[in-house]
């Protein structure tokens, strides 16, 4: 059987209209059970693979989905959002959609993003990251659907995917105390004041549900790179009383913490234990291998797709889910007293 066969053909061979040929290829709703089984028995007899072009044309969709990430975004972030993008890759080809990636600036007007959806040639976006305002007005105009994953915005106005970074926090704060720290620092960084302040919550949940005293010039809020994150443990270093336990709020973090103790001559996790938020890649390949709390960037890519997908298609659909975070990957910088 030709290969080439058209979706016209495969309508005419099963007796029903083109329309609902297209629902079946596409996986969507409005098909009867046996039309879909006699299209289906036909489909794979035949051998057709859906022309792209065509499908464009009968479902009105580009079959292009956007993911746009802001050229400013820290480098700390960066690591953690490139594991998303698998994620969002391989959801993506399952719906049978391209991955055109974007970087946005601070201007929308002229952008590549404001060309692309005027040419209509995306049928929705993924933020990796919370949206400024003027592109959410913006992008309003054009009917576009759009998702932010890891939006750090406690009552985010819009679709999004996020982690539980305040349970995050409990956990890791939580895991020190249970080896014996009450000596525990924090590290962060309060750019972003809703992401610090859960973070901050969990590590102050913890310390006075233990009845631990609460030092504030342990408690370290600059770490935006890798340079921030260096003062932020100097600082401590300086303080009359140091700390046994250093908890930081993502995994590069630690790490630069890490590197900058060691250069210092101290020893991990000899004379500081360390943990953190993520479980990116680069931390069990570290030396010595971080302990951290695992956030789920597989799911909440995945997660993404499938709710922007649903949104571009007018079903119902969450728009706020948070990707729960209660794995505690233990590795070696952590000491037991």
């Amino acid at each position: 059987m030709d290969k080439k066969i058209t979706i016209k053909q495969i309508a005419q061979m099963a007796g029903v209209s083109v329309a609902s040929v297209s629902y079946v290829v596409n996986g969507k709703k409005g098909v009867g059970e046996e039309t879909q089984k006699k299209v289906m028995e036909i489909i794979e007899k035949t051998n057709y693979t859906p022309n792209v072009n065509s499908q464009r044309l009968i479902l009105k969709k580009s079959f292009n989905l956007i993911v746009a990430l802001d050229e400013k975004e820290s480098p700390i972030n960066n690591f953690f959002y490139a594991e998303i993008m698998n994620s969002i890759v391989e959801s993506a080809a399952k719906l049978r959609y391209n991955i055109v990636l974007i970087t946005v600036g601070d201007k929308y007007e002229g952008s590549r993003l404001n060309t692309t959806l005027l040419q209509h040639n995306a049928d929705g976006i993924i933020f990796l990251g919370d949206i400024k305002p003027k592109f959410a007005e913006e992008i309003s105009k054009t009917n576009t659907p759009y998702v932010i994953i890891d939006s750090q915005k406690t009552n985010p106005p819009y679709p999004c995917v996020r982690a539980d970074y305040k349970q995050s926090s409990r956990i890791g704060v939580r895991h020190l105390v249970e080896n014996g720290h009450k000596r525990i620092a924090l590290i962060g960084s309060d750019k972003v004041p809703d992401y610090f302040e859960w973070i901050y919550e969990g590590y102050i949940d913890v310390l006075n549900e233990e009845s631990i005293k609460i030092k504030k010039e342990w408690i370290q809020s600059n770490a935006f790179d890798a340079q921030g994150s260096e003062i932020c443990i100097e600082n401590i270093l300086m303080c009359k009383e140091r700390p046994t336990a250093v908890f930081c709020s993502s995994d590069i973090v630690a790490i630069c913490v890490m590197n900058y103790l060691q250069k210092r001559g101290y020893s991990i996790p000899q004379d500081f234990s360390v943990c953190s938020i993520d479980d990116i890649s680069m931390s069990k390949y570290h030396y010595p291998a971080l302990t951290t709390i695992h956030i789920d960037k597989k799911a909440m890519g995945e997660i993404a797709v499938n709710m922007l997908d649903k949104l571009i298609n007018g079903e119902d659909t969450d728009t706020d889910i948070s990707v729960t975070s209660e794995i505690l990957v233990k590795r070696n910088s952590v000491k037991a007293l």
